[in-house]
């Protein structure tokens, strides 16, 4: 288990681990999240599936409690990251960036060179973070995004990380976190 250490944190305890066991509480716990933050939350059952060994899981903890994950789906040379998301009331706090950069960090880790990501048109935000990362939008699906009783279907942007070694996401001071394994 890789752990990530947010340092500077309005939060002393904020901490990224990789997490290769699916205990319930755990699942329970990411389900919330997902429930909390995605528009078409995946259920238990699909985030149990999360820890098989073609994935990456890495949970965002303030103190002890899981407050946002990442999941990546690796092939041979590419991963595609699957989802990403950070309870609301611990959004805009850095907590997204270090996250993605914790998993694009689990991804270099499993000998990833680029990583694939689809994100509705409208979410402008994870949008403008992700190109912070260095990804571009590489097409559009149509209708990806199912509709539900919040709204229509929505499409969405395929984007591209070609080389995540050089992301300008990862180039950050050792100051501001640290890797311990």
């Amino acid at each position: 288990m890789n752990v990530y250490k947010l340092k500077n944190a309005a939060d002393p305890n904020v901490c990224c681990k990789t997490v290769t066991e699916a205990r319930i509480s755990l699942i329970d716990a990411l389900e919330l999240i997902e429930q909390r933050t995605q528009k078409n939350p995946w259920n238990a059952q699909s985030l149990s599936e999360c820890f098989q060994d073609e994935y990456r899981t890495a949970v965002l903890f303030v103190g002890h409690d899981p407050q946002g994950f990442a999941v990546i789906y690796n092939t041979r040379f590419t991963t595609d990251l699957l989802s990403i998301g950070i309870d609301p009331m611990y959004q805009g706090k850095g907590y997204g960036r270090f996250l993605l950069r914790c998993i694009l960090r689990e991804a270099l880790l499993a000998d990833a060179n680029e990583c694939f990501l689809e994100v509705r048109v409208s979410n402008e935000r994870a949008i403008n973070l992700y190109k912070s990362f260095g990804f571009e939008i590489a097409g559009k699906r149509r209708g990806y995004y199912s509709a539900t009783s919040a709204g229509p279907a929505e499409d969405a942007y395929t984007m591209a990380l070609h080389d995540i070694s050089k992301s300008p996401g990862l180039c950050v001071n050792n100051a501001s976190e640290t890797q311990k394994l």
